[in-house]
């Protein structure tokens, strides 16, 4: 193993319209890097889940326009519900790894059902299905996927990157609070 060489691929590609669009995207990428025998594909940060290019939100420090809230609610909208939680640095940690949380979801929507998980047994599906889409992708790629993505978790958005084995599943995130925190919507708005 000591000259074993790992073969890494890019792409930037620009965020699609819609999250189902953007997952159809990567799976194709995920298909050529495999045809290209890439053992790691490596995708931008917040590819999945609506990029805010120039979005300003209407914001200026101690304002806000009603446009820019609605803004803001579409972009929170958009965002991918990964079943983790708030918690401390990484959300439940260890727990959401290893699908040890129980039903239900971070988000208000309360998405919870079965769903096929890496090792295509059924499992518990928190969140809106994204990351068991993921784990299908580098399943059935065999490619190990590194993805950026923005996350929705309790009312809270983060820029976040998933590691996806093809033959573990998500084997850790790092997120990170995304900027536009401080337009938080309230219960209501975000509702």
């Amino acid at each position: 193993m000591a000259n074993q060489k790992i073969r890494l691929a890019t792409a930037s590609p620009g965020t699609q319209a819609t999250t189902k669009e953007t997952v159809a995207q990567l799976q194709q990428i995920a298909k050529r890097a495999a045809a290209n025998n890439a053992d790691i594909l490596l995708l931008p940060e917040a590819y999945l889940g609506g990029y805010p290019r120039g979005s300003d939100f209407g914001c200026k420090v101690g304002a806000r326009t009603a446009d820019g809230r609605d803004e803001f609610l579409q972009y929170f909208k958009a965002a991918v519900d990964l079943g983790d939680t708030v918690g401390n640095g990484a959300g439940a940690g260890d727990a959401w790894v290893k699908r040890r949380l129980g039903g239900g979801s971070s988000s208000e929507t309360g998405n919870y059902s079965e769903a096929i998980n890496a090792k295509g047994e059924t499992a518990s599906q928190r969140g809106d299905g994204t990351r068991e889409e993921l784990e299908r992708i580098a399943r059935e790629t065999g490619v190990f996927i590194v993805v950026g993505l923005v996350e929705k978790a309790g009312g809270s958005l983060y820029c976040a990157a998933v590691y996806v084995c093809p033959k573990l599943g998500i084997i850790g995130k790092r997120r990170k609070v995304q900027p536009g925190k401080c337009l938080k919507l309230s219960s209501e708005e975000g509702s």
